[in-house]
């Protein structure tokens, strides 16, 4: 299956494609850089046939849902890399399906974040009707969804969306597959994969040992960055890593993370909540380094590390407004090698 047809199938049926910005240019100063190739800011643009197919699906499931996609990435914009989607859904609701029922051959993710943040970090702000092996899950929470390879799941229907949420999906695959099956809501009650789905994090990564490392290290570095950890997929059994946080605001003096590799392929995300009217602006300033290179990071974007690449360090220069940050790798368990 193409990517335009996953685009359809995945992430936008029911979004207004009136509010899809248009591809945004890597900065220049970058551009020179050898690896500024693997800095993703924008998007693939979506034939016109499939942007009318799109209208038509939302008319039809009487959608009124708003929703601008941010950033993408697949193997066709770096060798090797997974495909990822990931767009803000701002407002409104559906009476019809976004998705109908299928399996890969490949273990994916999708996941819900709220962005509730002043009143409740893990309030999804809405809600989310989801179905897993025929079950149906109704999600209010942020969340993330690992579904294993071979088991069948959607439709997915967008029930309210009151305060902006990021849908999203990826999967440890380069090529998009999908197989349709025929839908049974029979064993809807049932909770058999109830499992699959995490709402918060691995404890040892929050207990009074984890924070205080972090207090000292922020000591030493300078930092006044203020975050949580949110999502993880460390209990899901497997499942390959993955990591979400926020950041809320602050700026550091020092690196967070120091130079590094892995023996797995990585993808480091930044997504910024400044709202309907800046999507792609990050909400401040990140310092990441590639392969040697210093990028200076100030829009939402996904970083493609192959395997074996050094990276790091990063900087959190400036944090304005909320920035969620995370990493994702095809391994069930992270290790580096500096």
């Amino acid at each position: 299956m193409t990517k335009a047809i996953r685009i359809v199938g995945v992430s936008i049926i029911l979004v207004f494609l009136a509010s899809m910005p248009a591809a945004l240019a890597p900065d220049a100063a970058s551009a020179a850089q050898k690896y500024a190739q693997f800095i993703f800011t924008d998007l693939k643009p979506v034939p016109p046939q499939m942007a009318e197919m799109m209208k038509q699906m939302q008319v039809k499931s009487q959608s009124t849902v708003e929703g601008t996609r941010i950033v993408d990435l697949d193997t066709t914009r770096a060798e090797g890399a997974p495909y990822m989607d990931f767009v803000w859904l701002w407002k409104g609701s559906a009476k019809g399906y976004s998705e109908e029922e299928h399996f890969h051959d490949f273990d994916e993710v999708i996941g819900f974040i709220g962005s509730r943040l002043d009143k409740d970090p893990r309030d999804l702000g809405g809600e989310m009707e989801v179905w897993l092996g025929g079950e149906k899950y109704l999600i209010t929470r942020s969340c993330l969804i690992f579904v294993p390879k071979g088991m069948k799941h959607c439709p997915i229907r967008f029930n309210r969306i009151d305060s902006p949420i990021l849908f999203f999906s990826f999967g440890m695959a380069t090529k998009y597959s999908r197989t349709p099956t025929k839908f049974d809501d029979s064993k809807s009650a049932e909770r058999k994969y109830a499992k699959y789905i995490s709402y918060d994090v691995n404890p040892s990564k929050v207990s009074p040992e984890a924070v205080k490392r972090m207090e000292e290290m922020n000591k030493r570095i300078g930092s006044t960055v203020a975050g949580t950890r949110l999502l993880d997929l460390d209990n899901v059994e497997g499942s390959f890593y993955t990591d979400f946080a926020w950041l809320w605001k602050g700026s550091a003096e020092g690196n967070s993370a120091e130079e590094h590799a892995h023996d797995f392929d990585e993808v480091i995300g930044f997504i910024g909540t400044r709202g309907q009217g800046a999507p792609n602006d990050l909400g401040g300033e990140i310092e990441v380094w590639l392969g040697g290179e210093k990028h200076l990071i100030n829009k939402s974007c996904l970083i493609w590390v192959p395997k074996g690449l050094k990276h790091c360090p990063i900087r959190f220069k400036r944090i304005d407004s909320p920035v969620l940050f995370f990493s994702v790798g095809n391994s069930g368990k992270y290790t580096s090698t500096r």
